[in-house]
């Protein structure tokens, strides 16, 4: 089979062959979207970060406009806003909308700028056990599973706005309806709705879209026919377990938008570290820059530090197992154990609480663990301690730890990834330490309590520079920096539920390397504009790991009817993942990732070992790589 025949899906015809070249856009005069599920009430580092973020814009910068787009059904958009503005959180001028109260409001013409499918079929009757979740939002459960089976969205005069069925014919529907409560179209997934309702909302110009939450970055990636810049912002780590390297398994709910992670115009890391894994997955580096998160301007003491009991702690956490509270205490009882006394105050609230205080009762820490919940005094005992902690699994730029090095307190925290080092040189502005070791952090707080004062008053001072750089102007001007080189990438059309053929192989090599292995692939009359944009996806076939190779390089045979690929695979790739079978695609740059497609190997082809893998033909003809036997 051709490329000839079956092409790769052409370019989308608002955009050039490679870029955009529209002027740059830069933070002043365009109008910012800002895209949040929700902003509840008690806010994590991604929500805070996003509206410092913000009034960072409305202060240093002259934007149009700032919206901020929700989609949660659970919000009430008055209330919020509200509350919003009378912590100082957003101002006046920052408009906030949701999804739903949007969608009430529209008239019949302004529902049909949503772009979705003719109604399939009738609905079905309501059926099922109903459940009132808001005054505009009923549920539906199965009597014998108590499973959902339909959600009901409705306006203020009770009628029918949305229905989400799952239609026992025709599967998920999502049908929208007329004020006077008529289908009028729909969609057969949750994203194709939400991405209607982006493109129909998002239509002042110039514009960008900023993206920092994980759940609408997983979907908002399929708009194709976008002209605004869509930047993703990164906020954790996109790995299941990154404490092990840069190639293992991506965590479920970041699954899709890292393996799309081309198809936004810019991706901010937080952190360099974070920057160098998502490097690791084989995108190219232009759309990864350094965007970091923002501290208030309060956070760093303007005067010197106060004097502080040596051996105060503190550490600001949620009470959630991903926080690993119980660590700082069990190090606390070891060093009581040794004779060395410390206090420790753990400001935050969650789920853990219960385990926690039974943990201290057990280990007879109440004189010394203290568990206040959430407190308004949070910088006064910051200032108040000698040093903090944090001993998370993962963060993505621990806030937390920022705001306790602004107010002096010194660092002792595991090398957790990302952030610790990013932010901390081991003896002079803080300690890093192995992680998950309890005994090891329990020592370096034991050699930490005897330095002398100069040398402890000297570190104070370095903690407070350090942060410095993430202050509100400070990060103003990495986003304007960044945002006035952005471009809108050239986006292919969505195939949409067309089969994706396998790409057939004329001639297949593979051949060992040092580093792993170089494959070649000869493809029968490919357009050259396409052939310049192929990439070879490894992915594992069970796991959710992979990563791209891109061509290192070209060639023609036959009189230029055919195109020879040449791309080197870094078993690094693998290193995570030793007994996983690997499937391999060809894909276009900035193709939805359900595009690429499987190649198809030459009849004369015979599996290859290279290093630990073996590239071999499976039952139905396409290369795979597996463990070497």
């Amino acid at each position: 089979m051709s490329l000839t025949a079956r092409p790769f899906p052409e370019t989308n015809g608002s955009h050039s062959d490679s870029v955009d070249s529209a002027r740059p856009l830069g933070t002043d005069a365009v109008h910012v979207y800002n895209v949040l599920w929700g902003i509840p009430e008690s806010m994590g580092g991604m929500t805070t970060a996003a509206l410092r973020r913000i009034r960072s814009f409305q202060k240093f910068g002259r934007p149009r406009s700032q919206t901020i787009l929700t989609f949660s059904p659970h919000m009430d958009v008055d209330e919020t806003r509200a509350r919003l503005m009378a912590q100082g959180k957003i101002s006046d001028d920052v408009e906030l909308v949701n999804i739903w109260p949007e969608l009430r409001a529209r008239t019949e013409s302004g529902l049909a700028t949503l772009k979705g499918e003719p109604l399939r079929a009738p609905l079905p009757f309501e059926d099922g056990e109903v459940e009132n979740i808001t005054a505009f939002y009923d549920v539906f459960r199965s009597p014998r599973t108590r499973a959902v089976i339909r959600r009901n969205y409705r306006r203020a005069d009770g009628s029918l706005l949305l229905t989400d069925i799952e239609d026992p014919k025709l599967g998920r529907r999502f049908v929208l309806h007329s004020p006077d409560g008529l289908p009028m179209t729909e969609w057969r997934r949750p994203r194709d709705f939400y991405n209607a309702w982006i493109s129909a909302i998002v239509t002042a110009e110039p514009a960008f879209v900023i993206v920092d939450d994980k759940q609408v970055s997983e979907f908002i990636h399929e708009i194709s026919d976008r002209a605004f810049p869509l930047i993703l912002f990164l906020h954790g780590s996109h790995l299941r377990h990154p404490w092990n390297g840069d190639h293992g398994q991506i965590l479920a709910r970041r699954l899709d938008t890292m393996r799309n992670l081309d198809r936004f115009d810019i991706v901010g890391v937080q952190t360099e570290q974070q920057g160098e894994a998502v490097r690791a997955l084989g995108f190219p580096e232009a759309n990864i820059r350094l965007l970091t998160g923002e501290l208030p301007e309060s956070a760093a003491l303007s005067e010197a530090p106060r004097r502080r009991p040596l051996n105060s702690a503190v550490m600001i956490a949620n009470l959630i197992a991903l926080k690993r509270v119980d660590h700082p205490i069990r190090a606390v009882a070891e060093l009581r154990d040794r004779g060395i006394d410390v206090s420790l105050t753990v400001l935050g609230e969650g789920s853990e609480r219960g385990k926690l205080e039974k943990l201290i009762d057990d280990l007879d820490l109440g004189d010394r663990v203290e568990l206040p919940g959430y407190v308004t005094d949070v910088s006064d005992r910051l200032q108040s301690a000698s040093f903090s902690m944090l001993t998370s699994t993962s963060e993505g730029l621990p806030l937390s730890m920022m705001e306790s090095m602004g107010a002096g307190s010194i660092p002792i925290v595991y090398d957790i990834t990302y952030g610790p080092r990013d932010l901390i040189e081991h003896g002079r502005n803080g300690f890093i330490t192995p992680w998950s070791d309890i005994g090891a952090l329990a020592d370096q707080i034991e050699d930490f309590l005897s330095l002398d004062a100069d040398r402890v008053d000297d570190m104070r001072r370095e903690t407070r520079k350090t942060v410095e750089r993430y202050l509100p102007e400070a990060g103003y001007r990495r986003w304007k920096e960044v945002l006035e080189d952005v471009t809108v990438v050239n986006l292919p059309d969505d195939l949409g539920a067309e089969p994706v053929p396998t790409i057939e192989a004329k001639k297949l090599t593979c051949v060992a390397t040092p580093q792993g292995c170089r494959i070649e692939i000869e493809l029968d009359q490919i357009d050259p504009v396409i052939a310049g944009s192929l990439q070879l996806v490894v992915a594992g076939r069970k796991l959710s790991t992979f990563f791209i190779s891109n061509s290192a390089q070209i060639s023609t045979r036959r009189f230029g009817h055919r195109i020879v690929f040449t791309f080197d695979v870094d078993y690094a790739g693998f290193s995570e993942s030793p007994d996983e079978t690997f499937d391999v695609y060809l894909r276009r740059a900035h193709d939805l990732w359900t595009a690429k497609r499987r190649i198809q190997t030459p009849r004369r082809f015979r599996a290859v070992q290279a290093g630990n893998g073996e590239w071999y033909t499976t039952k139905h003809g396409n290369l795979s790589v597996r463990p070497r036997s």
